[in-house]
């Protein structure tokens, strides 16, 4: 089968799920996660136009956090 698209390869093949990503604030900082609990979201980026928001530690993608602000 051939198929003609202007869509990037890796788009069309894509056979994983979509995953649900939230938008919270963090220390003031819009970023986007991804929940693994009731209570707790992944990290999965941040959006900023700030360079010193991605040096905290605490922000950092692929970290855990608490979804509600509390610690």
């Amino acid at each position: 089968m051939i198929l003609y698209t202007v869509m990037p390869m890796e788009e069309v093949m894509q056979h994983e799920e979509k995953r649900s990503v939230l938008e919270i604030r963090v220390r003031g900082r819009l970023i986007q996660i991804e929940p693994v609990s009731a209570t707790e979201g992944r990290i999965i980026r941040i959006i900023s136009t700030d360079p010193r928001d991605f040096l905290d530690p605490g922000t950092q993608p692929g970290r855990t956090i608490n979804i509600w602000g509390s610690p």
